[in-house]
């Protein structure tokens, strides 16, 4: 049973139109389907408060709800009008953000009832008990999605025309997506820039090396100069994510990271030793004037 205008927006019957106004949006705030992306509950709330605030705001549908209740009103509003958009979330991957996907999604809206043909009423004298005669009933139906390469959590995606369908006939209206991307264990997103950091053992670091990179994409090569310190940050041009509202790629940034061997047996302790005094390094000789706290 639908619940009366009045108790939905919690307002008196004698509110006013300001009244009206602030109750609405205060509901539509804390409801929005934009705010409560996985709730179905709060959707279902935002739709009747939705309702509720497009009658109570009309003066001339205000007085017939008053009068005769929600039936009467409904079918004298709502006749000709576009249907509501249908707001609905979905999950990603990395991957499918990055590239892009094609989804059949369940969305739940109101569509034309088969059993009056969407007029609300069956060619008898009363309306169509299935839809209650208004012509439109809930229903779940597949929808065909394309999320476009680059989105990001909090993304939106309009499909055009694929929203509730409006009663006695009416236009439907459009189908908001929602994404929101999982992380990724390798890869760290910031805008349509990636980040991400690679090891490389000492021996590259000091000889140099020649890496092969994953990308969002595929797969990169990265000449790494010989005497790499560990924490340089590496820019590969075009390797991130395409970006979503301009043209172009945004850039892959990869930082070095130089694995010091442990666990060395005493053959080993004995080759690095050789090594260090074939190259001796005087990294800490400036700290000396330091001492102290002098500057």
């Amino acid at each position: 049973m639908r619940r009366d205008y009045y108790a939905v927006l919690g307002i008196a019957a004698t509110a006013g139109p300001r009244e009206i106004r602030q109750a609405y949006r205060r509901l539509a705030r804390q409801y929005s389907p934009d705010v409560n992306l996985w709730d179905k509950e709060a959707r279902t709330l935002f739709e009747e408060i939705a309702e509720a605030y497009r009658v109570l705001r009309d003066p001339g549908a205000r007085v017939m709800y008053d009068r005769f209740g929600h039936r009467v009103v409904a079918g004298a509003l709502d006749a000709g009008r576009r249907g509501d958009d249908v707001h609905t979330a979905v999950e990603l991957s990395f991957a499918e953000a990055a590239r892009g996907v094609r989804l059949t999604l369940d969305v739940q809206r109101f569509s034309p009832c088969a059993e009056c043909g969407g007029r609300g009423h069956d060619g008898g004298a009363g309306g169509c008990p299935r839809c209650a005669g208004r012509g439109v009933h809930r229903s779940v139906d597949p929808v065909a999605v394309e999320i476009p390469a680059g989105v990001d959590s909090g993304s939106q995606a309009c499909v055009a025309g694929e929203g509730s369908a409006a009663p006695f006939g009416g236009p439907r209206g459009d189908l908001i997506v929602s994404t929101r991307v999982r992380e990724h264990p390798f890869f760290k997103r910031k805008g349509d820039g990636v980040h991400c950091e690679v090891p490389v053992s000492v021996w590259e670091a000091i000889r140099g090396a020649r890496l092969h990179v994953p990308t969002p994409g595929g797969e990169a090569v990265l000449v790494v100069p010989p005497g790499t310190p560990s924490g340089v940050v590496f820019r590969l041009r075009g390797q991130g994510l395409p970006r979503l509202a301009a043209e172009g790629t945004g850039d892959l940034f990869v930082t070095i990271r130089v694995d010091v061997p442990t666990g060395l047996d005493e053959r080993t302790n004995e080759l690095v030793r050789q090594l260090e005094r074939l190259m001796p390094m005087t990294l800490r000789v400036s700290l000396e004037r330091y001492a102290g706290g002098a500057g």
